[in-house]
């Protein structure tokens, strides 16, 4: 069953953009909302993601990521 939601107080600047963007894409602003609400579901959120990086194992990299970025650069690498 489809249900009804409705957003109050949306800033005139937002309420024209999301309109334009949903012209440019030659959707009806409801559809353009429904496409982007569907869209941000599929993400996980961030209690899925924390618990997840809570249960994986550390992981010991054999040269410093310092070194790294300072031979990118270029730089004089820390021994």
């Amino acid at each position: 069953m489809l249900k009804h939601v409705r957003i109050r107080e949306i800033p005139d600047a937002t309420h024209q953009a999301l309109k334009a963007r949903a012209a440019a894409e030659g959707m009806s602003m409801s559809d353009y909302l429904r496409r982007l609400i569907e869209q941000d579901l599929k993400r996980p959120d961030w209690v899925s993601i924390r618990a997840r990086q809570a249960s994986m194992e550390p992981v010991e990299l054999p040269v410093s990521t310092t070194r790294i970025i300072r031979e990118e650069r270029g730089e004089n690498p820390i021994v």
